[in-house]
């Protein structure tokens, strides 16, 4: 195990806007904390909104972004016991109060006093980072870093959006609504959970055909022919889906996912935007026992299962990666995934180099 430096390089946000990439001390783990070395973080659409977006902001600057990580443990503090150095570990992105009627139910991801790393906390565009005890998660010697760091959002995201609070049963149709970074793993999943049908509506023709690549059964091209919607139905006999996922954010796209729907039929709210989209006719969504639900973020539990599932071989993430950047290149990384430069599923901030 290689020293540890007294500084280390670090994407800084001083204010909405470009990272600056610069040697800052390295921390130190404090109690119930560990410093873990950081293989690996993947570049999310939420870093976009708080960087090249300028759309949302943070409650304190500077911060170190980055909330999609997986490393090894360096150095641990006092009543880390169960963890040790040279653990390789996955890292859930919430601290938690553990103590509010959300966390006692086991939805930690709705905590009052949720903390997200990067924003609430230094995360994971750094070479080291503190983490508390109860962020940690075993990671596999069969899962790659790279795997392991992108399971923790990317793909545990819509994990719990459509076998959580979608309640995906085998057999059941599913639409997915934007294929992006979320909703190609969206698509995967859907299918690993049972799902008959897929449906994948995207305005990209090359968004779609990589989705076919992942499971799609059906592709819908936005603008091309008649609406998703009727498409839809066409495809099913009038009967739509069980359970459509919006992973964009657009008022278009929901109210189509509310006229996809079968009796009985979920709309899981996943994509974030400053929108008020139409109610849907009333009549019919009382008559068939429609639902609209939102989901924020995933479970720790979430993220356990994944991670298991990807140790057993269940799914292959490896063509989820587009790229493998230094931090060097963090800002250009933003710019390309905020303008789909290279049509990125997730690009990968490597710290260190590549970690063994």
């Amino acid at each position: 195990m290689n020293s540890i430096p007294n500084e280390m390089t670090a994407a800084r946000l001083y204010e909405p806007g470009r990272v600056v990439i610069e040697q800052i001390p390295t921390p130190e783990p404090a109690p119930g904390e560990v410093l873990v070395q950081i293989a690996a973080c993947g570049v999310c659409g939420s870093d976009v909104h708080i960087t090249v977006e300028k759309s949302q902001f943070l409650a304190e600057y500077p911060r170190t972004p980055g909330h999609e990580a997986s490393g090894r443990i360096v150095a641990v503090g006092e009543g880390t016991e169960d963890w040790s150095v040279g653990d390789r570990v996955a890292i859930w992105c919430g601290i938690v109060c553990g103590k509010c009627e959300s966390c006692r139910a086991g939805e930690e991801n709705l905590c009052d006093d949720f903390k997200v790393a990067g924003y609430d906390w230094d995360g994971a565009y750094a070479q080291y980072m503190r983490v508390p005890v109860p962020c940690l998660l075993k990671l596999d010697d069969r899962v790659p870093f790279e795997i392991g760091a992108i399971l923790s959002d990317a793909v545990s995201t819509p994990y719990h959006a459509l076998a959580v609070r979608g309640n995906l049963q085998p057999g059941e149709r599913v639409a997915v609504f934007g294929c992006g970074g979320l909703g190609i793993h969206a698509v995967m999943l859907a299918k690993m959970l049972g799902a008959l049908e897929v449906f994948a509506i995207d305005p990209r023709e090359s968004a779609l055909e990589r989705a076919k690549e992942y499971g799609a059964d059906h592709l819908i091209q936005v603008g091309q022919g008649l609406p998703p919607y009727k498409q839809i139905r066409e495809a099913t006999g009038g009967r739509g889906v069980d359970v459509a996922i919006e992973l964009v954010g657009r008022e278009d796209s929901i109210e189509e996912g509310t006229k996809c729907l079968a009796r009985r039929g979920r709309l899981v709210l996943v994509g974030i935007g400053r929108i008020r989209p139409k109610m849907p006719l009333i009549e019919p969504f009382v008559a068939f026992s429609h639902s609209i639900l939102g989901s924020f973020g995933a479970r720790k539990e979430d993220l356990m299962q994944l991670l298991g599932y990807a140790a057993e071989g269940r799914f292959d993430l490896s063509k989820s990666i587009s790229d493998r950047r230094p931090l060097e290149d963090l800002n250009d990384c933003l710019t390309d995934l905020h303008e789909k430069r290279g049509d990125p599923i997730r690009i990968v901030i490597q710290p260190n180099g590549e970690m063994a």
